[in-house]
């Protein structure tokens, strides 16, 4: 139902057929309708009153219209509708504020009608729109353009509207006035632009308005305006093309850039000005972003300007302070209103420092406030640099020892050259304080015993401004001579101009002192060997005292008789001798006795001397005598050449008796008081030309102790020493009146028989020498017992000279102690001819190890547990081009005494180690390697290395290798050679004994050394099958020496065995392991396998 249909129709329509399309026209438009009843009651309402007013209709039906109006505008209403119902109001519309359902106010624009019983409607009509928005919207247009129109005016910048055809003024701002050079801009209404510009600025301004007609963009244009105050300015102008009143315009704006231009043109100078500096300039915005640097900054940061402009300081640098900086750096905003100056480390991106001297100025503006920094940038890491350099030199200098003396350049002639600078070290060698060296000459420190030559050359390189090195005599302040080592060098400016010189100084003066006591040492020395007359040693002694302490006065006195003297003591001479010979023999005094002489010997002070120091010479009836003008005269240096002479004094004093000495020395054996070997050829050469003129025979019997080394090395130096001194006096006992036993040196002695009228009294002789050797010499409780070989040589049969008996006698003994020890032999040429093959054979053998004729054969070893071959022996055999097959027995000796014996043993060990690999490769069963070694191998530092190194090179295990040693191990050094078989046994490898029972075999030996196995020589095996007594004794050692074996916990090799019957007896004697022809020869590497594998195959 219709919301308006609860009403009476009469109450405001008249007519329902008509009243229907009345609201019906009514709801249809967008304007409210309202009809209120004569006491102003709303009787009607469309539902645009709703939609703007937001009430529903019955809430507004039948209410009282004057709720809706505003109080402020009521009585308006009020009024307007009672004049309107008695016909006074005209028909214009009336603006009323109407309350929103929300409270809010809402402006309509009202139409008003007055139908009184008029049909179809019979009421007050109010019509109309909702005029907020519209009101709103041109109050702030009102609005905007008062501000837009104020904004315009007081712009700074020139703003025109012109004409497009004419460029006639149509309006201007008066900032734009003001460029015009009017006060008032009605002055240039209607003016043409062509009055400010040029002519030919006027065409370019026509070209670009066409421009802009066609819809080109363009960028502003700078115009010179002549402007009527006669100041020519310089704007920077835009424009647009506008329609205003139907007439085409031109909007012009653009600012007075002349002031700009100016700044330009100053800052473009001041850039080139800062460019043109030497220094590194930048120029910082206030918040530090970089707006300026100049060349010398980008070189020295080591960027393009482009690159780091409107970028922070941080792009060039980090700045940290120095490590000799303990003050805070300002903040940034500080420096900007302080500015700085101050050094700082500069660290660069790329990691590289440099140290810099910055100055920072704020740039202000015109109002004073800051605009940003001035930053002027110095690299002084170069100084820096050179100043910590300068600071070490100059810190080495005045710390040094060496004195250092900086001198001018100029003048170097006399009174110059003078002293600029002196470290402290110089006033701790001269004596003088610096500031008494500073401006003084260096010629102060010359003396009288400066040597010129020294001096010319010193001048000489200071004129051609040379670098050069000397010893030059100084005397310090108190006139002491001190000896320099001095180094000059030239110091010179950036203009490469000698401007100083540094001088360094060394103190030699003791070691000059030394030189020179040692040469004058050596001159008087030489005087004493020439046999001079003591009074000419005495003079040279006491001229060198005087030529290094000038003012020393010398008295010296030798023997009780002999003395010299300085020559200015000449007249107190015999006064002086007398006091001090009186002196001495009334005390006896060992030490220096000083003297002084205002209270003793005050007749001597007029000589110039206060003092004296007198020192007896121990020993003898001498003196020395010192006399001194200085209180404080006695330093070190003083005490070393005093104690020198002393000395000397004691030698010369002692030359008879010290000749005596070293004459016999020269000619005695120190230890055994005979004859040395220098004194025997003497007394040789003597009997040799005594017998040649009255044909007599002379025999020397050269004698050589057998096993000596045994006692030295064992029972030590001093036993060996004592029984040589017993030896030779035994020797003593032996001989005759005529003739000379004498020492050669070590163990071997001489005894020379002159003046034999039967050759056979040097065969007696020698019987008695070896019986001599059988008593034997008790040390300690311990009987020591040795015998010797000899080798006899007679003049003239076996030689005639010297030198040639000599080395006959020497070849003789040498084949006996080879031959038959304990006994003697006479010399027969072919000893001489054996010595001689002996070399040549050593010579071949060294060819040999180089040719690769040595080859190695193995021998196999039987196990008589087990009873097969466990091992094999590895032995070395030569095959000579020439002479074939050489016995071991012939080359292994000589190996042994030279140094071949290790190469060889070095050669074999590696060589045996390989094939046992090698067949272990090929498919047989590991066999141990038994390997001889020498003493002299096993005895080297480096041996168990090279044996732990063999091991790891071939990959043979440590426990398949087996070394064999000799019994003369223990002789050369038993304590060492345990070590060394214990570091062997470190690494796994067996120790053998070899040949045990044919050298010095000793149980302590046996306990000493960790061995592993006993292998018994063959001349115990061959015994086994002969019959005798001898033969019983041996088996029964042989059971010995076996039992011993296995008591020590060790396995016993028997080598040598060739028969059944000794493989028996060996077997019934607990043996373990046999070796011999029996089972195998030494057999090529080839052949082992082949005859081991037949044997276990006979065997089993």
């Amino acid at each position: 139902m219709n919301h308006h249909e609860s009403l009476p129709q009469s109450t405001f329509l008249n007519n329902s057929s008509v009243s229907e399309a009345l609201r019906t026209f009514a709801e249809c438009l967008t304007e409210i309708v309202i009809i209120l009843a004569p006491d102003y009651t709303i009787q009607f309402i469309n539902t645009a009153v709703s939609t703007l007013l937001g009430y529903e209709s019955a809430a507004l039906l039948n209410r009282s219209f004057c709720q809706l109006i505003h109080p402020d505008d009521y009585v308006i209403v009020r009024q307007y509708l009672d004049q309107l119902a008695v016909g006074q109001c005209g028909a214009q519309p009336l603006r009323v504020r109407l309350r929103h359902d929300d409270g809010s106010w809402r402006i309509f624009e009202l139409h008003i009608c007055h139908h009184q019983n008029q049909a179809p409607i019979n009421g007050i009509v109010l019509s109309g729109y909702d005029i907020t928005a519209l009101l709103a919207a041109d109050y702030a247009l009102s609005n905007n353009e008062i501000r837009y129109r104020q904004l315009l005016e007081l712009m700074p910048m020139l703003i025109v509207i012109s004409s497009y055809s004419e460029g006639l003024i149509r309006y201007c701002n008066p900032a734009g006035a003001r460029m015009f050079g009017v006060s008032d801009p009605a002055e240039v209404l209607n003016c043409p632009l062509t009055e400010f510009l040029s002519a030919e600025e006027h065409t370019r301004m026509w070209r670009r308005r066409q421009e802009l007609q066609n819809g080109e963009t363009l960028k502003p244009a700078r115009y010179h305006i002549y402007a009527r105050d006669q100041v020519v300015r310089v704007v920077e102008v835009q424009g647009i093309i506008i329609e205003n009143s139907g007439e085409l315009q031109v909007l012009s704006f653009g600012f007075d850039v002349s002031d700009r231009i100016e700044a330009e043109r100053q800052l473009n100078l001041r850039a080139k000005v800062l460019a043109q500096i030497n220094e590194a300039v930048i120029v910082t915005d206030r918040s530090g972003a970089i707006i300026y640097l100049n060349e010398m900054a980008a070189n020295l940061y080591g960027v393009r300007p482009e690159e780091v402009i409107d970028q922070p300081l941080s792009r060039l640098f980090t700045a940290e302070p120095l490590p000799y900086q303990s003050y805070e750096h300002p903040s940034w905003n500080t420096t900007l209103h302080r500015g700085w100056r101050g050094e700082l480390l500069h660290r660069l991106p790329n990691g590289r420092t440099m140290i810099v001297d910055v100055s920072i100025d704020p740039l202000y503006d015109d109002e004073l406030a800051s605009g940003g920094a001035l930053i002027v940038v110095r690299d002084i890491t170069s100084r820096k640099q050179a100043e910590e350099r300068l600071r070490l030199l100059e810190s080495v200098i005045v710390n040094t020892n060496d004195a250092v003396l900086i001198l001018d350049a100029e003048p170097l002639q006399a009174p110059g050259p003078f002293i600029r600078y002196a470290n402290a070290a110089c006033t701790h060698l001269t004596g003088y304080a610096t500031q008494e060296l500073i401006g003084r000459s260096l010629r102060i420190l010359h003396g009288p015993a400066t040597d010129p030559t020294t001096l010319t050359m010193l001048w000489q390189a200071m004129e051609r401004q040379q670098t050069i090195r000397l010893e030059i005599l100084y005397y310090s302040r108190a006139g002491e001579p001190i000896w320099v080592d001095m180094s000059l060098s030239p110091v010179t400016n950036e203009r490469h101009q000698t401007t100083h010189f540094i001088a360094l100084h060394r103190d030699i003066s003791a070691q000059k002192l030394a030189s020179f006591l040692e040469h004058d040492r050596s001159e008087i020395l030489a005087l004493l060997l020439q046999h001079s007359p003591v009074n000419t040693v005495l003079t040279k002694l006491v001229e060198l005292i005087e030529r290094q302490r000038p003012h020393w006065l010398v008295w010296t006195g030798i023997d009780g008789h002999t003395s010299v003297f300085s020559k200015r003591l000449s007249e107190a001479a015999e006064q002086i001798e007398l006091r001090i010979r009186q002196l001495l023999a009334h005390a006896h005094h060992s030490r220096p006795i000083p003297i002084d002489l205002r209270t003793h010997w005050t007749d001597l002070c007029h000589y110039g001397v206060t003092g004296c120091w007198l020192w007896p010479l121990a020993g003898t009836k001498g003196a020395l005598a010192i006399f001194h003008t200085q209180t404080e005269w006695m330093s070190e240096r003083d005490q070393v050449l005093l104690r020198v002479v002393t000395d000397l004094l004691s030698l010369i004093a002692d030359h008879n008796r010290l000749n005596t000495q070293l004459r016999y020395q020269e000619r005695y054996d120190t230890l055994t008081g005979l004859p040395n070997r220098h004194l025997l050829q003497e007394r040789i050469d003597l009997a040799l030309h005594d017998a040649r003129e009255h044909r007599r025979t002379v025999a020397l019997l050269f004698i050589d102790l057998d096993g000596f080394k045994q006692i030295n090395d064992s029972l030590g130096h001093p036993t060996g020493d004592r029984f040589l001194k017993h030896v030779s006096q035994v020797f003593a006992t032996c001989v005759r009146p005529q003739d000379t036993l004498g020492r050669m040196g070590g163990d071997e002695f001489l005894l020379l028989m002159p003046d034999l009228p039967d050759a056979r009294l040097a065969d007696m002789a020698a019987y008695r020498l070896l019986e001599a050797l059988q008593t034997p010499y008790l040390q300690e409780g311990q009987e020591l017992r040795l015998t010797a070989s000899i080798g006899i040589s007679l003049f003239p049969r076996d030689g005639v000279d010297s030198m040639t008996l000599l080395k006959n006698a020497e070849s003789a003994m040498h084949r006996a102690k080879e031959t038959k020890r304990n006994g003697f032999l006479h010399y027969r040429p072919e000893h001489s001819r054996r010595a001689h093959n002996r070399l040549a054979l050593e010579v071949q053998l060294r060819r040999a190890i180089e040719r690769h004729e040595l080859k190695v054969y193995y021998q196999p070893q039987y196990d008589l547990v087990s009873e097969r071959i466990v091992s094999v022996e590895a032995l070395v055999r030569w095959h000579h081009p020439q002479r074939g097959p050489i016995s071991p027995g012939e080359f292994i000796p000589i190996a042994e005494q030279s140094d071949l014996i290790v190469d060889i043993g070095s050669w074999v060990l590696r060589e045996a180690c390989r094939q046992t690999m090698e067949w272990h490769q090929a498919g047989y069963p590991l066999l141990r390697m038994s390997v001889n070694i020498s003493a002299r191998q096993l005895l080297r530092p480096e041996f168990i290395a090279e044996v732990a190194a063999i091991i790891h090179t071939t990959g043979l295990p440590a426990n398949c290798l087996e070394l064999e040693i000799t019994e003369g191990v223990m002789l050369d050094d038993p304590m060492y050679a345990a070590h060394q078989i214990d570091q062997l046994h470190q690494i796994g490898v067996r120790v053998v004994l070899d040949d045990f029972g044919t050298g010095y075999s000793s149980l302590a030996y046996l306990r000493q050394l960790p061995l592993d196995a006993l292998k018994i020589d063959q001349a115990f095996v061959r015994a086994i099958d002969e019959q005798n007594q001898m033969v019983t004794n041996s088996r029964a050692l042989l059971r010995a020496i076996i039992n011993l074996a296995h008591s020590l916990g060790l396995a016993v090799i028997a080598e040598g065995v060739e028969t059944p019957e000794q493989r028996i007896a060996l077997a019934s004697m607990g043996c373990d392991i046999l070796q011999g022809y029996l089972f195998a020869p030494p057999l090529p590497a080839a052949e082992v396998w082949p005859t081991i594998l037949r044997l276990q195959g006979d065997d089993t």
